[in-house]
């Protein structure tokens, strides 16, 4: 080495050979090396490794080298400047004894077989200091880099196909090639092979998700003494019953897994003491008339946590989303009629562009934004058909409706025989006829659809023939008396009877006990509700200027009945409020962990002096 050093330097120069090496860092385990190099494809592949046709050309790796089927793994060619040393150090016998010790050295039988690794080197050179050899072999250009994911195997060595497409395909011999066929018989078994695909991820990049725990988990110690984690930030969980329209019984107390009243915080319990009596007035209410009746916003927002110690919800059914009393089922007698539900969408039909050009819909505002009404003061959930309308809820009971003509059509003076049912409907129409309910949906959504896109009131005189309709409808002959005189009828009351119609046929068994005859004038099985024909009125609403606004009922699918088993308006808003609390307790809890995160790492060394053996080296050298 001291042949190309320069004498009067500071640091001495070594010439370096002009041989052309290119680096290959290979991602298994090499032990050997022959086995090495057909994972590159054997000496063609190292060939256009050397040689290749552009400089940043990539080096293919196949990891099952023995199947042609597998993908190969492309490497990253990039330019290099490093030195390839060649170090002679002298060989180990294989024998060792205690350093620093005059005991004779003794065989290693497990030591001798066993592959040295580069702590195995480093040692070397630190136990031979002064006896080794160190060679300058030449200077590396480029480097292979493979650090792409490998993809997926399909193992072929089952499948007949994949045997006899290699050996008669993939040797590329004509002759081979021309002994291959495929069997064209039709229905030739059943156990056909399956081709697999050229590749089966597309990803070769592994996605950094970058993990971090959330800053408001903590760790804590349960009683059982083990250690926990818990959420400081997760919302309280609400437990409301929930029951669905066909429930054999309905609860008569709170769930068990309520805390006492009494070990309640003071503000929960005056706001569940404040509900009752609201509930010794009528047995039924809405949430927002419990929240506009109540006086201080304090009881606002306990109300959703007051509610499971007062009543349950109704899930679907005619009194959807209505709290009820516990104890009291309205499905029992028909004067709980007056407590049925109503609910809509206003949705427009085709979404409005943002200011921003978001293309967001205009959805209701919160509670808290839609007015600025003081605690027990705001009506509204009333609804009275006239401006402006309140746009802090979807759903209003029969009995808090006071627009003339919606309620005479529900509370009709010497109403006919026959005008309610002597079974409750519990899937759709509750005690009321599917003709009545019809009108009052129907005429109520025009009357929102007026009210959401022009803010004016609906002349009720534009209703006199809608509002003669019969009360009920049991055969398809009955329809014929919801229908008009296209003569004498205006375009707008053609609408609304073809609505009417629709909502009548999208009644779960109107298609199948019509078509059996079997369909009875005041009551219905609910048990035998099937999936309905699209029917062939389909409703549509057109402002008066021109807007095509969309008021859907949340009841009537005039496309295709689908029951509907979702979640409603008090647990959509009940949702909406946890989440609402969570998202903004996490930010807090993200900008006040901001500060206080560090990242430690710390790289471990190996001491190799402390190790109590001594190796023997031969006078023969080793290189590597």
């Amino acid at each position: 080495m001291a042949d190309g050093q320069r004498r009067g330097r500071t640091a001495p120069w070594y010439t370096i050979p002009s041989r052309r090496i290119v680096s290959v860092e290979h991602p298994g385990i090499v032990k050997n090396v022959d086995k090495a190099i057909d994972t590159l494809n054997g000496s063609s592949g190292i060939s256009k490794i050397l040689k290749p046709q552009r400089a940043d050309t990539p080096a293919n790796l196949n990891i099952r080298p023995e199947d042609p089927m597998a993908r190969s793994i492309q490497s990253a060619s990039l330019p290099s400047n490093n030195i390839v040393l060649k170090v002679t150090v002298p060989k180990w016998t294989g024998r060792k004894r205690k350093r620093e010790s005059d005991e004779p050295f003794t065989l290693d039988a497990a030591a001798e077989n066993e592959r040295r690794t580069a702590k195995d080197r480093l040692r070397s050179l630190r136990d031979n200091e002064g006896k080794y050899h160190v060679e300058a072999v030449g200077m590396v250009d480029r480097y292979h880099v493979f650090r792409s994911m490998p993809d997926y195997v399909y193992s072929t060595t089952g499948s007949a196909f994949t045997q006899k497409f290699k050996e008669h395909i993939l040797p590329f011999d004509y002759e081979k090639m021309k002994k291959f066929d495929i069997d064209l018989t039709r229905g030739t078994g059943s156990n056909l092979d399956l081709i697999p695909p050229p590749s089966l991820s597309h990803g070769d990049v592994p996605l950094n998700y970058m993990y971090r725990q959330n800053p408001a988990v903590k760790q804590s110690v349960d009683t059982s003494g083990k250690v926990t984690t818990v959420n400081t930030q997760q919302a309280p969980k609400v437990l409301t019953y929930l029951v669905t329209y066909d429930a054999e019984e309905v609860p008569s107390g709170p769930r068990e897994s309520c805390p006492p009243v009494e070990t309640l915080e003071p503000n929960l319990q005056d706001t569940i003491a404040t509900i009752k009596k609201f509930f010794e007035q009528r047995p039924l209410w809405t949430r927002r008339a419990l929240r506009n009746l109540l006086t201080t916003h304090d009881q606002r927002y306990c109300l959703r946590h007051a509610v499971p110690y007062v009543g349950y919800i109704f899930r679907s059914g005619p009194w959807r989303d209505a709290i009820v009393k516990f104890g009291h089922d309205p499905r029992s007698s028909p004067e709980y009629r007056q407590y049925q539900t109503i609910m809509f969408k206003l949705l427009a039909r085709e979404a409005e562009v943002a200011r921003d050009g978001g293309g967001r819909r205009h959805t209701l505002p919160r509670p808290a934004e839609a007015g600025s009404d003081a605690p027990g003061t705001s009506t509204s959930h009333l609804f009275t058909g006239q401006p402006p309308l309140p746009l802090d809820g979807k759903l209003w009971m029969v009995c808090d409706i006071t627009d003339p003509l919606l309620r005479s059509m529900l509370f009709p003076p010497g109403p006919p025989p026959g005008f309610l049912r002597s079974t409750c409907d519990t899937f759709i129409d509750g005690w009321y006829g599917n003709g009545t309910m019809a009108k009052v949906k129907i005429i109520m959504r025009a009357k929102l659809q007026t009210l959401v896109a022009e803010n004016r009131a609906v002349d009720d005189a534009e209703f006199d023939r809608i509002v003669a309709f019969p009360d009920h409808a049991v055969t398809e002959q009955d329809l014929a008396g919801f229908t008009l005189d296209s003569a004498t009828a205006s375009p707008r009351e053609m609408q609304l009877a073809t609505e009417i119609r629709g909502y009548i046929k999208s009644a779960p068994d109107w298609w199948g006990n019509v078509s059996t005859g079997k369909r009875q004038t005041k009551s219905q099985d609910v048990g035998t509700a099937e999936t309905t024909e699209t029917p062939e009125d389909t409703p549509s609403v057109v402002a008066a200027d021109g807007k095509k606004i969309k008021v859907e009922d949340e009841d009537i699918i005039t496309n295709q009945f689908v029951m509907e088993l979702s979640e409603g308006e008090e647990e959509e808003r009940e949702r909406e409020e946890m989440m609402e609390e969570t998202a903004s307790a996490a930010a807090a809890a993200i900008e006040s962990g901001q500060g206080d995160e560090e990242a430690d790492e710390e790289m471990e060394e190996s001491d190799y002096d402390d190790d109590d053996d001594e190796n023997e080296n031969e006078d023969d050298d080793e290189e590597y």
